[in-house]
């Protein structure tokens, strides 16, 4: 589920511990990857040589870059890590550390720190500058910042991580490398979870007020469906949504969420560039809200907060939806996720995965910051980020070619 914190920013430091760490790992394999919340039950490391040589080449100054499609991402990374023995931390959300304290706890003494993602978090910048220099451990940071629940499609990375590893190699002041390195993680269907999806999406239906039709097209059942979850939505927010729709559904959304945020835009006083993406245009109004509700509490500045706050999750997951992304492929996989995601946004809370899952982790070429570094030029965050970003969605279209598992086949007609 797409999402944002508004909660008091605490800052976490990460304390690894050896021991404990050990022992988590081990609990994350036996326990809590097979357990409800994930349902994974096979974690496979395609090609481990290509980590083994990036330690050989520069120990563990590694910046490692995983997409981020599913709810389950950081456990099947650990489970990676424990199969490579590869001491590694990652940078979290700070809310992900406020769920309690015992879950606080073990996320710090496993390496993980905290970081604001609406703000500006100088102590978590430090620290992920301090990993990579000391060489100590290996860096995760996930570039798309949010789950997205699009499996085979990635979501446009942010720069932040390419930053970091840049400015780590400069303050090194040595010739050894940061290795960056692209992680596709793709998860897929173990068994025929048609009936599973199928329910939900009839669960689906009873939440906007109507039936699953069967005899359907389901791709054309989603969609109706979704948008009457839309229609729901927004009149909870007291919005609505024009009736006439028209063939090009994203370019539908689009329009919706360029209105919506026209008008944050004008009650924050904010400015948009000419041509600036909307999306861009969206974290910007995040920050900007971000920053009243942590700076006011239980006033009237803090309900109007509110109020935009959930306009601005509204626009920022209209934009998430790609339409052609179900009717280019609609396996079982896609269909699954796709509906999940509706429910998810409509319910505001995380779904649980309906049936077993096997999830296969590829590493990309490293890529050498320490060469990278020597060239000229502005931009070269951004063009950096665009080779991880590309590197990441070609090791998926890698992983989908060879997946043969139930979840890549096909959503067929209602199963009898």
């Amino acid at each position: 589920m797409l999402e944002f914190s508004d909660k008091g920013y605490r800052y976490f430091e990460s304390k690894p511990n050896r021991f404990a760490e050990g022992l988590l790992r081990w609990f994350n394999l036996r326990l809590y990857l097979p357990g409800k919340e994930h349902r994974i039950d096979e974690v496979e490391v395609m090609n481990p040589e290509v980590v083994g040589d990036a330690i050989k080449r520069a120990g563990h100054r590694l910046l490692l870059l995983p997409n981020h499609p599913t709810h389950s991402d950081p456990q099947i990374m650990v489970e990676a890590f424990r199969q490579l023995k590869l001491p590694a931390s990652f940078m979290a959300a700070y809310d992900v550390f406020l769920r309690s304290p015992l879950t606080a706890w073990c996320m710090q003494r496993m390496g993980c720190f905290s970081v604001d993602r609406e703000g500006s978090d100088r102590a978590s910048m430090k620290e992920a500058l301090n990993i990579l220099k000391d060489g100590q451990r290996a860096l995760t940071i996930f570039p798309e910042g949010n789950v997205y629940l699009t499996n085979d499609r990635v979501t446009p990375f942010l720069e932040g991580p390419a930053f970091i590893g840049l400015k780590a190699q400069k303050d090194s002041g040595d010739d050894s490398p940061v290795l960056a390195l692209p992680v596709s993680i793709k998860v897929t269907h173990l068994t025929d979870a048609r009936p599973q999806v199928l329910g939900r999406l009839r669960e689906l239906a009873a939440e906007v007020g109507s039936e699953y039709d069967s005899s359907a097209d389901p791709v054309d059942e989603v969609k109706r469906l979704g948008l009457l979850a839309l229609r729901k939505v927004m009149a909870s927010l007291a919005r609505s949504l024009p009736e006439k729709i028209g063939d090009d559904l994203p370019a539908f959304l689009g329009g919706v969420a360029s209105e919506i945020i026209v008008e944050l835009e004008k009650d924050l006083e904010l400015s948009a560039k000419e041509g600036e993406d909307l999306v861009d245009r969206i974290r910007k109004i995040r920050r900007k809200i971000h920053s009243l509700r942590i700076a006011e509490e239980s006033t009237l500045a803090d309900f109007k907060a509110r109020t935009l706050a959930a306009d601005a999750m509204l626009a920022y997951r209209l934009l998430t939806y790609p339409g052609t992304y179900l009717e280019e492929n609609p396996s079982l996989d896609r269909m699954s996720e796709t509906v999940e995601k509706i429910l998810e946004d409509l319910r505001s809370e995380t779904l649980a995965p309906v049936a077993p899952r096997r999830a296969m982790v590829l590493f990309g070429d490293p890529i050498d910051l320490a060469e990278e570094s020597k060239k000229a030029g502005r931009g070269l965050s951004s063009r950096l980020t665009e080779r991880f970003e590309a590197q990441v969605q070609s090791g998926l279209d890698s992983l989908n070619q060879k997946n043969d598992c139930p979840g890549s086949a096909p959503f067929a007609p209602d199963p009898k």
